[in-house]
């Protein structure tokens, strides 16, 4: 019976998380210019901001091997993350490093769509609180 109520605890938990406000993917540099703020708001807009950059960056690098391109993905977000970070800028603008870091492997990985975004920020949220066990 225990296992039955945590099932439908974690699908009821899902559904809350998957009605995340998104915004559209990038279309253009334009864009990504124009509103960045749009862009750090959050973890999934984030993740939707690498995948766009990483694609870019794969094409001018002429990058063929999948693993490459993960690598670069999670660079990118790495970078974005901790340069939110220390620009004090979007939702990762009082993090510790370490932390920032974190976040960004994670959009790293749900921009390759190794994870869904719902999974990485519950697991990224887990995190959080034990770098904050105050919250």
């Amino acid at each position: 019976m225990k296992k039955m109520i945590l099932f439908f605890m974690l699908i009821l938990g899902s559904a809350v998380i998957f009605a995340q406000d998104l915004p559209a993917p990038p279309d253009s540099w334009g864009d990504i210019v124009m509103n960045p703020e749009k862009w750090f708001l959050s973890f999934g807009a984030i993740s939707l901001l690498t995948a766009f950059l990483a694609a870019f960056l794969n094409g001018v690098l002429k990058v063929t091997k999948n693993f490459v391109k993960q690598l670069v993905a999670w660079i990118v977000a790495i970078i974005l993350v901790v340069g939110s970070d220390l620009l004090n800028f979007g939702y990762a603008a009082q993090f510790p490093i370490l932390l920032a870091v974190i976040h960004g492997f994670g959009a790293g990985l749900a921009s390759n769509g190794v994870f869904d975004i719902p999974i990485i920020k519950g697991v990224l949220d887990t995190i959080e609180k034990w770098f904050n066990p105050k919250a």
